[in-house]
């Protein structure tokens, strides 16, 4: 049984590991050099055929070694070209299956081959959203992945695409969104750039989060009898203890002191306020306060 379909494949892709009638015309793709000697042509379809076989294997290295091969002998298939793009797709080497897509079409104009590229093209809008969460502004890389999931949206057909079109728009919604979210994290980042370290701190331990708000009234107050840790100070909302501020760099925001770096920066009580949570996918989410003076 051959592989199961899935995103870059040809759009009448058949598990017996070929494609059918539609997208696999023999010898060539109409419009192709006829010049080609009948050898060569035997020879270009076995290349052709066996980067396919091992495709649907998914070994994707061998596939790829194939069907170069194939192209050498016919650098005009516009069907082979077709085939190494949804290769390299599967690579995700998107911009150069982008290309072979391109070649393919230069060559003779495909509904099946505009579809495999706005597939690609979703796939790579995909890949772009998880690699902006890797870094620390992932902005640009989020513009890029709008552009990307767009050209998809406008190049796919409208015939018998529903599903993934659908599909697409989730994506676009989904890219909108964190776009919106990486503007306003960036936002709170320059909010706190504009304070100096010593004036802020990282509330952790929480018991509720139900009295903070925006600029809501704190009291810090230094426990030095805290078994625990000598320089822990607590965090106050009116009388009652909802939390302390950190003292571990991997539980604070970076732009903020540690309970530690405080001590000798604040008597034994001080008046503060709630700044805002700061999130950022998993990796950051901290309650950020501020130390009034």
């Amino acid at each position: 049984m051959g592989r199961e379909w899935q995103i870059g494949d040809p759009v009448d892709y058949t598990t017996d590991g070929w494609m059918d009638a539609q997208n696999w015309t023999g010898n060539r793709y109409d419009g192709e050099d006829e010049s080609e000697s009948s050898s060569k042509d035997s020879k270009n379809e076995e290349y052709s055929k066996k980067a396919w076989d091992y495709y649907n294997d998914f070994k994707e290295e061998e596939a790829l070694y194939y069907i170069n091969r194939a192209l050498e002998l016919n650098s005009r298939s516009s069907r082979d070209w077709n085939i190494k793009g949804i290769i390299l797709n599967s690579l995700k080497r998107f911009d150069e299956s982008q290309k072979c897509y391109d070649r393919s079409l230069q060559l003779r104009q495909s509904v099946v081959v505009s579809d495999n590229k706005a597939r690609m093209l979703s796939k790579w809008a995909f890949n772009l959203l998880e690699e902006s969460k890797k870094v620390p502004n992932g902005l640009d890389i989020l513009y890029e992945a709008r552009e990307k999931i767009l050209e998809a949206i406008n190049l796919l057909s409208s015939e018998n695409n529903e599903r993934d079109l659908d599909l697409f728009i989730k994506n676009r919604d989904s890219i909108d969104f964190y776009i919106g979210y990486e503007k306003e994290f960036l936002k709170c980042i320059e909010t706190l750039k504009g304070y100096d370290k010593s004036e802020l701190f990282t509330i952790t331990g929480i018991k509720s989060y139900k009295k903070l708000g925006p600029y809501v009234s704190l009291k810090l107050v230094k426990e030095s009898e805290n078994e625990f840790d000598p320089d822990a100070i607590a965090v106050y909302i009116e009388d009652e203890k909802i939390a302390y501020v950190a003292n571990k760099d991997y539980l604070k925001c970076e732009l903020t002191s540690s309970a530690s770096e405080l001590q000798n920066k604040i008597s034994d009580t001080a008046d503060a306020q709630y700044l805002f949570f700061l999130s950022r996918y998993s990796a950051v989410q901290f309650a950020v306060g501020r130390i009034v003076k």
